[in-house]
């Protein structure tokens, strides 16, 4: 047999209601504000052909830890800049 709310089983989920909508509403503010920030969706570094070609001739001189400290980028980036999986040169 349920048992019938109480006026004060009512407001706190009134109470508890008001609070997530607040919450849901500072997620959404902040999530823009991220967006905003970072530049809309887009995440990748951009890298110009110059870039690239400077990375692939430091190839063999530092490591490419070293050269994606240098440059701002993944570890992986460098390794597939390098094998030619990015910015292949022949099509």
């Amino acid at each position: 047999m349920a048992r019938a709310l109480t006026p004060r089983t009512i407001e706190l989920i009134g109470t508890v209601q008001d609070q997530l909508n607040a919450l849901k509403t500072q997620v959404a503010a902040l999530t823009d504000e991220n967006r905003r920030l970072r530049g809309a969706t887009n995440n990748r570094k951009k890298l110009t052909r110059r870039e690239v070609e400077r990375i692939r001739g430091l190839a063999g001189t530092m490591s490419q830890r070293e050269i994606a400290y240098a440059f701002d980028i993944n570890p992986a980036t460098v390794s597939r800049l390098i094998r030619g999986i990015y910015h292949r040169t022949t099509r």
